[in-house]
């Protein structure tokens, strides 16, 4: 029988030690900070053929978007052939998420606080449903003898209550400018945001809507870097002639929204979240569409924020 020598323990201990010493891991899971979705209206107002939600969700899977901003209407999900487990399992099955849900009333009328509050409560739980966040305020086409200001002044308690909800449930709200709504002007966005709790509401910023409203897009967005917390990506050429926007609409990159010059401060102020391509019509088709824009995105956007 052969004993060990003094030598080989001292080697095996030394062995042990080294083994000891070396962590073992595994590689981390790395979350993209931004995520890239667009929105279904783009395949729901198409004018050319009968599209499904099931198209929406092919073709994004397609150029490899990560979600899409889907707002239910009315009965919708069932018209496409779906329930809501469904739904999740084929939106599994396509890895892709609910980005966003888009909600519009007129918040500034204190007789409907209650009726809005419910339908808050909808979407807050379509949301959770679906592991989204982010709800989009969508300020309320009025009159055009209204008292503008003073509408923006009065929506903002209510506002804050649904942003204060929201948050208690790990949502947030965002106000959301529109043009032929109560708040489309650079100075209506200036009112919107001073007159909200930015605890509570915050800035998901449309580019398009702001461009075509006269707004220089990246000042705006750099005064309200800090409530950032949402984007639709939107381009298009001036000047709009009110109410038709839609003629001005554009792919991405094919328009007069500085793009590149966005990803810049986001990628300055390491902004986190959801952009959503939101493209309300095309001369095209939502396929091609979705295509093009995703393929600027990824050539010309994605390299500056990395």
């Amino acid at each position: 029988m052969n004993h060990p020598t003094r030598r080989d323990l001292l080697k095996f201990l030394a062995s042990s030690v080294v083994a000891a010493s070396v962590p073992t891991f595994s590689a981390p899971v790395k979350t993209p900070r931004i995520r890239w979705a667009q929105g279904y209206l783009l395949w729901r107002n198409f004018k050319g053929q009968p599209l499904k939600l099931q198209d929406a969700l092919n073709d994004l899977r397609a150029v490899g978007a990560d979600g899409i901003e889907f707002s239910p209407q009315g009965s919708e999900l069932e018209r496409n052939g779906l329930t809501t487990e469904t739904f999740r399992q084929l939106m599994t099955e396509k890895k892709l998420m609910i980005s966003g849900n888009y909600l519009s009333a007129p918040f500034y009328d204190p007789t409907k606080r209650e009726e809005i509050l419910q339908e808050a409560n909808k979407r807050f739980a379509l949301l959770k449903e679906f592991g989204g966040k982010n709800v989009i305020i969508g300020p309320p086409g009025v009159k055009a003898d209204v008292d503008r200001p003073q509408f923006i002044k009065q929506q903002a308690p209510l506002l804050n209550e649904i942003g204060k909800r929201a948050k208690d449930q790990g949502l947030q709200i965002g106000i959301h400018p529109h043009l032929n709504t109560l708040v489309e002007t650079p100075s209506e966005i200036d009112l919107a945001m001073e007159t909200t709790d930015p605890r509570y509401v915050h800035f998901s910023a449309d580019t398009g809507h702001i461009h075509l409203a006269g707004g220089d897009v990246p000042a705006i967005l750099r005064k309200y870097k800090s409530r950032l917390n949402y984007f639709h990506f939107k381009d298009g050429v001036r000047p709009f002639v009110r109410p038709n926007f839609t003629p001005n609409l554009r792919e991405l990159g094919r328009g007069e929204v500085n793009f590149p010059v966005v990803m810049k401060l986001l990628k300055e102020i390491r902004f986190t979240g959801w952009i959503n391509i939101e493209q309300d019509t095309t001369t095209l088709t939502p396929q091609e569409s979705c295509r093009i824009s995703m393929e600027y995105v990824n050539k010309m956007l994605k390299p500056i924020y990395t």
